[in-house]
C-alpha cells in the first residue's frame, strides 16, 4: 500500500526540518506506558538498561525515553546512546500507510529527541556511537544528527563539525578515521547558508 503524503517536502526542506525538530513532539505520536507511570528516572534508566526492545514493550521503551530526556536525566546519557537506533512503534494511522506529514528523526527515534534535550554533557557518549564499530548505519546517522543539533542550539554548527575534524586526525586507526571523515561529511549538510563556508572550512583544517 502506498504512503500517503498530504503535505509533500523536499529532500532539502527534510533535512533543515530534521535537524531543527530533534527534540520536538507531535501529538499524534506519543506513546503511553501505564506501567511506568509512578517509575522514578533511576527505575526508568534499570528499565531500559534490562529490556530488549521488541513490538510488545515498544510503548513503555518509547515512553522512559521521552521521560529521560524531559528530565533531561544524564544518567540516563549512556544507555540512551545505545538505543539510538531503536524506532518507535508506529501509530495505528501509520500502520495504514497515512502520514499528515514527513515525521522528523526524534520522532521516530526518540533517544535522538531526548539525547539533544539533555545537551553538551551527551556528546562524549554520542561521539563513541559515531566511532564505535559496532554501532549500526541508523544509530551513527542519528548520533551526527544529535551531535549537529546540540551545537546549533549555541549557533557553534562550525564547531561541531571542527571536533569531529580532530577526532579524525587523532583517530588511531584507519577504520575509526574513515567513520569519522564520513561523520564530518555528513555533518555539513546540517550548515545553514551563512555558516556553509565556516563549516567547509572547519571540514578541511580542523580549525574554528
Amino acid at each position: 500500500m502506498k504512503k500517503i503524503f498530504i503535505v509533500a517536502f523536499t529532500s532539502a526542506l527534510l533535512l533543515m526540518g530534521t535537524c531543527r525538530a530533534l527534540g520536538q513532539e507531535h501529538g499524534g505520536f506519543q506513546n503511553e506506558c501505564d506501567s511506568l507511570q509512578n517509575a522514578t528516572p533511576p527505575d526508568l534508566v534499570q528499565y531500559l538498561n534490562g529490556v530488549i526492545p521488541d513490538e510488545k514493550n515498544g510503548d513503555c521503551v518509547t515512553w522512559a525515553i521521552k521521560r529521560l530526556g524531559k528530565e533531561q536525566y544524564e544518567p540516563a546519557i549512556a544507555v540512551l546512546a545505545k538505543l539510538l537506533d531503536f524506532r518507535r512503534p508506529p501509530t495505528p494511522r501509520e500502520k495504514q500507510g497515512i502520514y499528515l506529514r514527513v515525521p522528523f528523526v526524534s520522532e521516530i527515534y526518540p533517544a535522538a529527541g531526548a539525547l539533544n534535550l539533555i545537551g553538551k554533557k551527551a556528546l562524549p557518549e554520542v561521539l563513541h556511537v559515531i566511532e564505535a564499530e559496532s554501532s549500526s548505519a541508523v544509530a551513527r546517522e542519528n548520533a551526527v544528527a544529535v551531535w549537529m543539533e546540540i551545537h546549533r542550539y549555541s549557533d557553534e554548527h562550525p564547531k561541531g563539525v571542527t571536533l569531529l575534524r580532530q577526532e579524525e586526525i587523532k583517530a588511531k586507526d584507519d577504520a575509526t578515521r574513515q567513520r569519522l571523515s564520513w561523520a564530518v561529511q555528513k555533518a555539513l549538510r546540517y550548515c545553514g547558508s551563512p555558516e556553509e563556508a565556516a563549516c567547509k572550512a572547519a571540514a578541511k583544517t580542523g580549525e574554528f
